[in-house]
């Protein structure tokens, strides 16, 4: 169990589990509860920290011996740590459905609220978007219970959007009063505003991630189709992951002049990226997860300072304004898309204005008192 010796708060909160200490969102979430005047404890252990592993690789039979043995070491580590926390509140992080359900099973809790901050489910990750399994099929079922024992058995629950909150209360049937919303931001000590490259006529646009269906890549690659004459125009994808390997082989058969593809970024590299690059796209597909997260990427090229495009969804309309702090386009319209980056191109007043208003943004609703009220609201607020 790991304290940060400099906080001197009177309210411990402690971050347990199995959640990757590495991930943004871990990183988010703790300086967000530093922010409001938390003391951070951590009982943590998580057996895929070094070794990630694919979520659907937690449903295969096949590697389920290997991957129970992993996590039921790290959950006596984490249980240990936690009997002995003197914390007042429990958070448990991504993909923590099974430790919610240890530590109320255990008894580790001792009366302390426990909250939950998924991010996403499982259901909608495994099933609704990368569709790992048919929505009828005996593991899709249990992955969906999984789901609703942990989300009830805590005491409340934090999610990233309202589109999101919602469409936990009506699928899992959960109690509104019970959910809570923490627009996530980014990490601030990393993104932050960078001046421009100076270029003459030519407009560079950047995707990166890890090519997940709801990020709709085939919509960008469509649009490059539509824009392949446009000569000044050029499009960088970055990235790797779920989809990658099948982009590739698109990207070399068909040629397309205006397309640079490459590999995996550091994540601290990527503000430099961001800052090479005039205009930044967030996720273009039409599926339910798409329509229910404003994706990182998003908060972290508004904080750089560029102009950014994504899909008109109800989650990012709860945070961006379309016209000021972003260019928004409809779902699945690679025409759309391609008709917004040649506007871009053609108008770098519009592209400045668009990153004027999201660096404004940021710092007006993202800034480490934002944050920190935020996070109040959504974690402390009636637990304490």
């Amino acid at each position: 169990m790991n304290e940060n010796p400099a906080a001197t708060p009177s309210l411990r909160l402690c971050f347990f589990g199995t959640y990757p200490k590495a991930y943004t969102v871990s990183r988010i979430l703790e300086q967000a509860a530093r922010d409001a005047g938390c003391e951070v404890l951590s009982c943590q252990n998580s057996p895929w920290e070094s070794h990630p592993v694919k979520l659907p690789e937690f449903f295969r039979l096949a590697r389920l011996p290997v991957l129970a043995a992993g996590y039921l070491r790290a959950a006596r580590s984490f249980a240990r740590a936690l009997r002995r926390c003197p914390a007042s509140i429990l958070v448990a992080g991504f993909q923590g459905n099974f430790d919610v359900l240890v530590a109320k099973s255990l008894g580790l809790v001792k009366q302390r609220p426990v909250v939950f901050a998924p991010l996403v489910t499982l259901w909608e990750t495994v099933v609704l978007d990368r569709a790992v399994f048919p929505s009828r099929s005996f593991r899709a079922r249990m992955v969906h219970r999984l789901d609703r024992w942990s989300l009830s058995a805590a005491d409340r629950i934090v999610i990233d959007t309202m589109a999101h909150a919602e469409f936990l209360c009506r699928e899992f049937d959960l109690p509104g009063t019970k959910v809570r919303v923490f627009h996530l931001g980014c990490d601030t000590n990393v993104f932050r505003a960078m001046p421009s490259f100076r270029r003459t006529g030519r407009t560079k646009v950047l995707f990166y991630g890890s090519f997940l269906p709801l990020h709709g890549v085939e919509v960008i690659l469509e649009a490059a189709r539509l824009l392949r004459e446009e000569r000044e125009i050029q499009l960088t994808l970055r990235g790797g992951g779920w989809g990658y390997s099948q982009v590739a082989s698109e990207v070399s058969a068909s040629a397309l002049p205006n397309v640079v593809l490459g590999g995996w970024v550091d994540y601290e590299a990527l503000p430099q990226l961001i800052s090479e690059h005039d205009v930044c796209l967030g996720i273009f597909s039409s599926g339910i997860k798409a329509s229910m997260v404003i994706p990182n990427k998003l908060y972290q090229c508004a904080a750089v300072g560029r102009a950014v495009v994504s899909a008109d969804t109800p989650a990012v309309q709860e945070v961006f304004r379309n016209g000021q702090s972003i260019l928004l386009v409809p779902p699945d319209n690679p025409a759309e898309l391609a008709n917004a980056i040649l506007r871009l191109h053609r108008e770098p007043e519009l592209r400045q204005d668009l990153a004027a208003g999201a660096l404004q943004l940021m710092e007006e609703h993202f800034s480490p008192a934002a944050r920190a009220k935020r996070f109040r609201d959504a974690f402390l607020e009636g637990l304490v």
